[in-house]
Protein backbone atom coordinates (compact mmCIF):
# COMPACT_ATOMS: atom_id res chain seq x y z
CA UNK A 1 0.00 0.00 0.00
CA UNK A 2 1.21 3.64 -0.83
CA UNK A 3 0.09 6.07 1.43
CA UNK A 4 0.47 10.01 0.83
CA UNK A 5 0.61 12.85 3.32
CA UNK A 6 1.67 16.64 2.32
CA UNK A 7 1.26 19.69 3.98
CA UNK A 8 2.39 23.49 3.91
CA UNK A 9 3.46 23.70 7.39
CA UNK A 10 3.28 26.63 10.11
CA UNK A 11 1.36 29.40 8.56
CA UNK A 12 0.97 31.40 11.35
CA UNK A 13 3.76 32.00 13.64
CA UNK A 14 1.98 33.03 16.50
CA UNK A 15 0.09 30.41 16.37
CA UNK A 16 3.54 28.08 16.43
CA UNK A 17 5.07 29.81 19.17
CA UNK A 18 7.69 31.17 17.20
CA UNK A 19 10.05 34.04 17.30
CA UNK A 20 10.26 35.64 13.24
CA UNK A 21 10.40 39.14 11.46
CA UNK A 22 7.78 39.41 9.42
CA UNK A 23 9.24 41.32 6.39
CA UNK A 24 6.91 39.69 3.49
CA UNK A 25 7.35 36.80 1.21
CA UNK A 26 10.33 34.48 0.52
CA UNK A 27 11.54 33.80 -2.83
CA UNK A 28 9.57 30.70 -2.65
CA UNK A 29 6.66 32.52 -1.67
CA UNK A 30 6.43 30.79 1.97
CA UNK A 31 6.29 33.60 4.79
CA UNK A 32 9.94 33.40 7.30
CA UNK A 33 8.03 30.67 9.67
CA UNK A 34 7.03 28.21 7.01
CA UNK A 35 8.67 24.99 6.01
CA UNK A 36 8.57 23.43 2.73
CA UNK A 37 5.73 21.38 1.58
CA UNK A 38 6.27 17.70 2.31
CA UNK A 39 4.94 14.59 1.03
CA UNK A 40 5.47 10.83 2.49
CA UNK A 41 4.92 8.13 1.46
CA UNK A 42 5.68 4.57 2.71
CA UNK A 43 6.52 1.07 1.08
CA UNK A 44 8.96 2.79 -1.48
CA UNK A 45 11.36 -0.11 -1.42
CA UNK A 46 10.25 -3.38 -1.57
CA UNK A 47 13.21 -5.71 -2.24
CA UNK A 48 14.53 -7.38 0.86
CA UNK A 49 14.05 -4.09 3.14
CA UNK A 50 11.93 -4.52 6.32
CA UNK A 51 10.86 -0.65 6.04
CA UNK A 52 11.06 1.67 3.07
CA UNK A 53 9.89 5.19 2.78
CA UNK A 54 9.82 7.89 -0.39
CA UNK A 55 10.10 11.69 1.04
CA UNK A 56 9.68 14.72 -1.01
CA UNK A 57 10.48 18.23 1.04
CA UNK A 58 9.80 20.94 -1.82
CA UNK A 59 12.39 20.15 -4.45
CA UNK A 60 14.45 17.34 -2.14
CA UNK A 61 13.89 14.01 -2.81
CA UNK A 62 14.74 11.04 -0.50
CA UNK A 63 14.02 7.39 -0.17
CA UNK A 64 15.32 5.34 2.40
CA UNK A 65 15.45 1.44 2.98
CA UNK A 66 15.83 -0.03 5.99
CA UNK A 67 17.13 -3.47 6.64
CA UNK A 68 17.49 -6.10 9.24
CA UNK A 69 17.89 -6.35 12.48
CA UNK A 70 20.51 -9.18 11.51
CA UNK A 71 22.81 -10.77 13.69
CA UNK A 72 26.08 -8.91 13.95
CA UNK A 73 29.01 -10.54 11.99
CA UNK A 74 31.45 -11.02 14.34
CA UNK A 75 34.29 -10.78 11.70
CA UNK A 76 33.60 -7.66 10.44
CA UNK A 77 34.73 -4.50 10.45
CA UNK A 78 33.99 -0.92 10.70
CA UNK A 79 31.53 -1.65 13.48
CA UNK A 80 29.67 1.92 14.88
CA UNK A 81 28.93 0.43 18.18
CA UNK A 82 31.68 0.58 20.77
CA UNK A 83 29.64 -2.14 23.13
CA UNK A 84 30.27 -5.89 21.27
CA UNK A 85 27.18 -7.06 22.94
CA UNK A 86 24.97 -4.19 21.99
CA UNK A 87 23.00 -2.82 18.80
CA UNK A 88 24.91 -1.32 15.60
CA UNK A 89 23.22 0.95 13.59
CA UNK A 90 24.99 1.03 10.11
CA UNK A 91 24.32 4.25 8.19
CA UNK A 92 24.84 5.27 4.50
CA UNK A 93 23.56 8.04 2.28
CA UNK A 94 24.55 8.22 -1.42
CA UNK A 95 24.40 11.55 -3.37
CA UNK A 96 24.24 10.07 -6.90
CA UNK A 97 23.54 13.13 -8.52
CA UNK A 98 25.93 14.83 -6.53
CA UNK A 99 28.42 17.23 -9.05
CA UNK A 100 32.07 17.28 -8.16
CA UNK A 101 33.67 20.94 -7.64
CA UNK A 102 36.77 21.08 -9.06
CA UNK A 103 38.97 23.82 -7.31
CA UNK A 104 39.54 27.18 -9.45
CA UNK A 105 42.21 29.47 -9.19
CA UNK A 106 40.74 31.67 -5.95
CA UNK A 107 39.15 28.67 -4.40
CA UNK A 108 39.98 25.87 -2.90
CA UNK A 109 38.01 22.12 -3.29
CA UNK A 110 35.52 21.70 -0.51
CA UNK A 111 34.41 18.04 0.51
CA UNK A 112 34.15 15.85 -2.52
CA UNK A 113 31.29 13.24 -2.59
CA UNK A 114 32.56 10.60 -0.51
CA UNK A 115 33.63 12.76 2.51
CA UNK A 116 29.79 14.56 2.42
CA UNK A 117 28.24 10.81 2.13
CA UNK A 118 30.51 9.75 4.80
CA UNK A 119 29.51 13.08 6.98
CA UNK A 120 25.58 13.37 6.59
CA UNK A 121 25.68 9.21 7.56
CA UNK A 122 27.70 10.10 10.62
CA UNK A 123 25.00 12.55 11.51
CA UNK A 124 22.29 10.58 10.35
CA UNK A 125 23.07 7.43 12.95
CA UNK A 126 23.77 10.38 15.57
CA UNK A 127 20.06 11.79 15.17
CA UNK A 128 18.29 7.99 14.82
CA UNK A 129 19.84 5.87 17.42
CA UNK A 130 18.55 8.04 20.61
CA UNK A 131 14.87 6.68 19.16
CA UNK A 132 15.58 3.15 19.03
CA UNK A 133 15.27 0.25 21.57
CA UNK A 134 18.67 -0.59 21.71
CA UNK A 135 18.10 -3.59 24.44
CA UNK A 136 16.01 -5.25 23.11
CA UNK A 137 18.06 -5.43 19.87
CA UNK A 138 21.08 -6.47 21.43
CA UNK A 139 23.94 -8.45 18.83
CA UNK A 140 22.03 -6.93 16.10
CA UNK A 141 22.76 -4.97 13.18
CA UNK A 142 19.75 -2.69 11.64
CA UNK A 143 20.88 -0.65 8.32
CA UNK A 144 19.26 2.38 7.06
CA UNK A 145 20.29 2.73 3.06
CA UNK A 146 19.50 6.21 2.42
CA UNK A 147 19.65 8.31 -1.20
CA UNK A 148 19.27 12.06 -1.89
CA UNK A 149 17.30 11.94 -5.51
CA UNK A 150 17.53 15.39 -5.94
CA UNK A 151 18.92 18.66 -2.92
CA UNK A 152 17.59 21.81 -2.31
CA UNK A 153 18.72 23.02 0.86
CA UNK A 154 19.96 20.76 3.49
CA UNK A 155 20.16 17.47 3.28
CA UNK A 156 20.24 16.26 6.55
CA UNK A 157 16.84 16.83 7.80
CA UNK A 158 14.98 15.54 4.87
CA UNK A 159 16.80 11.90 5.55
CA UNK A 160 16.84 12.28 8.69
CA UNK A 161 12.87 12.27 9.11
CA UNK A 162 12.65 9.79 6.20
CA UNK A 163 14.82 7.04 7.57
CA UNK A 164 12.95 7.78 10.99
CA UNK A 165 9.62 6.92 8.62
CA UNK A 166 11.22 4.21 6.92
CA UNK A 167 12.41 2.81 10.85
CA UNK A 168 8.59 3.08 11.66
CA UNK A 169 7.30 0.68 8.79
CA UNK A 170 10.04 -1.49 9.63
CA UNK A 171 8.76 -3.21 12.59
CA UNK A 172 11.89 -2.23 15.17
CA UNK A 173 11.07 -1.29 18.81
CA UNK A 174 11.20 2.87 18.42
CA UNK A 175 10.48 5.22 21.69
CA UNK A 176 8.99 7.56 19.24
CA UNK A 177 9.30 9.27 15.64
CA UNK A 178 12.75 11.96 15.17
CA UNK A 179 11.89 15.25 13.15
CA UNK A 180 14.77 17.39 11.99
CA UNK A 181 14.35 21.28 11.79
CA UNK A 182 17.26 23.88 10.11
CA UNK A 183 17.00 27.92 10.77
CA UNK A 184 19.17 30.19 8.92
CA UNK A 185 19.53 34.09 10.04
CA UNK A 186 19.67 36.03 7.17
CA UNK A 187 20.18 40.13 7.46
CA UNK A 188 18.69 39.39 10.89
CA UNK A 189 15.80 37.47 10.11
CA UNK A 190 15.25 34.41 11.08
CA UNK A 191 14.09 31.19 8.06
CA UNK A 192 12.85 28.07 9.16
CA UNK A 193 13.42 25.75 6.55
CA UNK A 194 15.79 27.33 4.42
CA UNK A 195 16.67 26.31 0.63
CA UNK A 196 20.26 25.94 -0.53
CA UNK A 197 19.71 29.22 -2.24
CA UNK A 198 19.01 30.65 1.22
CA UNK A 199 21.63 28.93 2.94
CA UNK A 200 24.27 30.35 1.30
CA UNK A 201 22.86 33.55 1.97
CA UNK A 202 22.79 33.16 5.43
CA UNK A 203 25.40 34.60 8.44
CA UNK A 204 24.33 31.56 10.14
CA UNK A 205 22.32 28.52 10.74
CA UNK A 206 21.41 25.91 13.79
CA UNK A 207 19.24 22.65 12.89
CA UNK A 208 18.13 20.22 15.52
CA UNK A 209 17.06 16.77 15.53
CA UNK A 210 14.15 16.15 17.84
CA UNK A 211 12.83 12.97 19.48
CA UNK A 212 9.26 14.06 20.92
CA UNK A 213 8.37 11.20 22.98
CA UNK A 214 11.13 12.16 25.49
CA UNK A 215 11.39 15.89 24.64
CA UNK A 216 15.03 14.94 23.78
CA UNK A 217 17.06 16.65 21.28
CA UNK A 218 19.22 13.59 19.84
CA UNK A 219 21.34 16.16 17.31
CA UNK A 220 22.25 19.47 17.12
CA UNK A 221 24.67 21.64 14.71
CA UNK A 222 25.11 25.36 14.87
CA UNK A 223 27.81 27.33 12.58
CA UNK A 224 28.10 31.18 11.50
CA UNK A 225 28.12 34.48 13.15
CA UNK A 226 25.78 34.84 16.03
CA UNK A 227 26.82 38.42 17.69
CA UNK A 228 23.20 39.54 16.64
CA UNK A 229 20.71 37.07 17.45
CA UNK A 230 20.52 34.68 20.60
CA UNK A 231 21.25 31.30 19.40
CA UNK A 232 19.30 29.76 22.35
CA UNK A 233 15.88 31.68 20.91
CA UNK A 234 16.90 29.97 17.42
CA UNK A 235 17.24 26.07 18.68
CA UNK A 236 14.11 26.91 20.11
CA UNK A 237 12.27 28.09 17.16
CA UNK A 238 13.35 24.51 15.78
CA UNK A 239 12.41 22.45 18.51
CA UNK A 240 8.94 24.03 17.58
CA UNK A 241 9.36 23.47 14.18
CA UNK A 242 10.22 19.59 15.13
CA UNK A 243 6.99 19.32 16.86
CA UNK A 244 4.63 20.91 14.06
CA UNK A 245 6.48 18.21 12.04
CA UNK A 246 5.91 15.73 14.17
CA UNK A 247 2.49 16.07 13.95
CA UNK A 248 2.24 15.43 9.86
CA UNK A 249 5.12 12.20 10.18
CA UNK A 250 2.71 10.73 12.89
CA UNK A 251 -0.58 10.99 10.68
CA UNK A 252 0.81 9.75 8.29
CA UNK A 253 2.28 6.98 9.69
CA UNK A 254 -0.97 6.24 11.54
CA UNK A 255 -3.27 6.15 7.93
CA UNK A 256 -0.53 3.96 6.63
CA UNK A 257 -1.33 1.48 9.65
CA UNK A 258 -5.51 2.00 8.68
CA UNK A 259 -4.60 0.76 4.77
Amino acid sequence: RIVVRSIAMVTDPAAAGMTVDADGPRPDGRMAAECRPTFLRTSAVTSGATGSAYGEFARTRVVVSVFGPRPRDRGAGGSNSDDPHGMDLDCHVHLPFEAEEEPTSTTSAGPDRAEKEVLLAAKLRQSLLPSIDQDKLAKTCVEVQCTILESDGSDVGPAVMCASFALATSGIPLYGLVTYCTVGLHDGRVLLDPTGGELEACDAEVSVAYLGSRDQVSFLDASGDWSGRSMTECVDTCVEGCRKMQVLVRGALLNSRKE
